[in-house]
């Protein structure tokens, strides 16, 4: 018996130890455990048993009241961080959306500025399309306007000069003489009317994009001389005309009408306004292997301000002069469509030099 109540005793000790490490106990549980251990050895087993039951008793009551305490808080604390880690969430997750809500305000910003700045650009160029459309439309109405003054004074004076003078032809009692100058004066004027007709037939013809051009081989040599010896025998001018060249031949791809066109006009022009001196034509070929044409003469000359503009349609340097103004405008389509070009030498101050350039071969175009 005493054997087993000091085993159980060496149990409790072992326990309330153990408890007391874990539990932390108060001041009475000391006194017990004080008073026990007393008992103990004074030899009252039982007693000292039963005290150490009580201790242990309460310090196992007072440990699970601690843990029950503990785990109370761990699960306030668990559920207060678990509270924060959803506050958390939620926060990183309304801070996605809005940066996700601010790249896509910032895509479509730039979008909404480059589409900005296409529209502008479209309505900037829509704006030029009309700007040129209304310069062409009133350049029409102006051309209009010009071509029916040119017209009506141009039309009307060699039509008053042929019913006039065919008036005087059927006058009885005429003399030959009279009836000779009427004659002149008649066939002067109706080649007059005839040029006006076929100049605005020409100016017309050219700007059809289907009109077709001849090219053949053309010896330009030949061609200038004989141009240049038609016009002297029917030039209505005191000024001598010429033609100069260092070449005894050159052959040109081009259509020799409308070449010999362009010479014609060129040559008329120049005996409108040199009534003295001397009219040229001269033939020369470039170092770039080119034909190059010009006719220089001793005349008035054109002013600087107006070169620049004496190619346009209906321009006249003298609006008294006869003639519709189309004359170098014609000039001017036709060597463009040779392939050539066409200016106004204004380093050439003794008269007017108009000179243009023609290539040697070229295709044949339409």
């Amino acid at each position: 018996m005493k054997q087993h109540l000091l085993l159980l005793l060496f149990c409790l000790l072992s326990s309330v130890a153990w408890t007391q490490e874990q539990a932390q106990p108060q001041n009475n549980d000391s006194l017990r455990w004080e008073v026990a251990a007393k008992e103990l050895q004074a030899g009252h087993y039982e007693k000292a048993c039963s005290l150490y039951m009580d201790v242990n008793s309460h310090t196992i009551a007072t440990y699970q009241d601690i843990n029950s305490r503990k785990v109370e808080d761990l699960r306030n604390k668990y559920s207060i961080d678990e509270v924060q880690l959803q506050r958390n969430l939620q926060q990183s997750r309304l801070l996605r959306l809005m940066w996700i809500a601010g790249i896509v305000l910032v895509t479509v910003f730039i979008g909404c500025v480059f589409h900005i700045r296409k529209q502008n650009r479209l309505l900037a160029r829509s704006r030029e399309e009309m700007n040129r459309a209304k310069a062409l439309a009133e350049e029409s109405i102006r051309n209009k306007s010009l071509f029916l003054s040119n017209m009506s004074h141009e039309i009307k004076t060699p039509l008053n000069a042929l019913s006039g003078f065919a008036e005087v032809l059927t006058m009885p009692g005429i003399d030959e003489g009279t009836r000779e100058q009427c004659n002149d004066i008649i066939q002067l004027n109706s080649e007059l009317l005839l040029k006006l007709i076929n100049d605005v037939i020409d100016i017309s013809c050219l700007d059809v994009a289907n009109m077709k051009f001849c090219i053949k081989s053309c010896d330009v040599v030949a061609l200038g001389r004989n141009v240049v010896k038609t016009l002297s025998t029917i030039k209505q001018t005191d000024a001598e005309m010429v033609f100069e060249t260092g070449l005894t031949s050159l052959e040109l791809a081009t259509d020799a009408e409308r070449l010999q066109q362009l010479l014609i006009n060129l040559l008329v022009n120049a005996t409108k306004f040199t009534k003295e001196g001397s009219i040229t034509l001269k033939l020369e070929q470039t170092e770039d292997g080119k034909a190059q044409f010009s006719v220089t003469d001793t005349g008035c000359g054109i002013p600087l301000e107006k070169q620049a503009h004496i190619f346009g349609r209906f321009e006249k340097l003298d609006e008294k002069a006869q003639g519709t103004g189309l004359g170098l405008s014609i000039c001017q389509l036709i060597i463009k469509r040779l392939n050539g070009d066409i200016w106004v030498d204004s380093s050439y101050t003794k008269g007017s030099r108009f000179v243009f350039v023609h290539p040697i071969t070229q295709e044949a175009r339409s």
